[in-house]
């Protein structure tokens, strides 16, 4: 049997996990950075910053997470999560909210998801796994 090859039907969904991890991370980080905006303990000038700073954590995480936990070619996994995560977010967006589509929101929010889960997917393929003891 390869390495990259599955031997159970629970490693075939190993993405599942970083990504709902990722979605929390966003939502919950978005609402999070509403209730300070609120609440005015952030100012308006940090509107545009509370609202993408959880996005590249959610994405970040996410690819960092999925990368560690791929059986095998860790750096395209991690970012085919982060692709998967963008593609959720627009879809919520747009069927959700029923928002119309905005090209310069979109290539921004798309740049900054891709950054992030670049840099998590990288970083989270280089790390190395600590050994277990038998």
């Amino acid at each position: 049997m390869n390495r990259g090859e599955f031997t159970d039907g629970r490693a075939a969904v190993y993405w599942a996990a970083p990504m709902l991890l990722g979605l929390l991370l966003m939502f919950g980080g978005t609402l999070g950075g509403a209730a300070l905006l609120s609440s005015s303990v952030l100012g308006q000038r940090f509107a545009a910053l509370a609202a993408y700073v959880p996005l590249a954590i959610g994405s970040f995480a996410a690819s960092f997470w999925g990368a560690r936990r791929a059986p095998a070619h860790k750096l395209p996994m991690g970012l085919l999560i982060g692709i998967l995560l963008l593609g959720c977010l627009f879809l919520l967006g747009l069927t959700l909210r029923d928002a119309p589509f905005i090209a310069p929101a979109a290539g921004l929010t798309s740049g900054i998801t891709l950054t992030a889960s670049l840099l998590g997917a990288c970083s989270g393929a280089a790390a190395k796994k600590k050994k277990r003891r038998k």
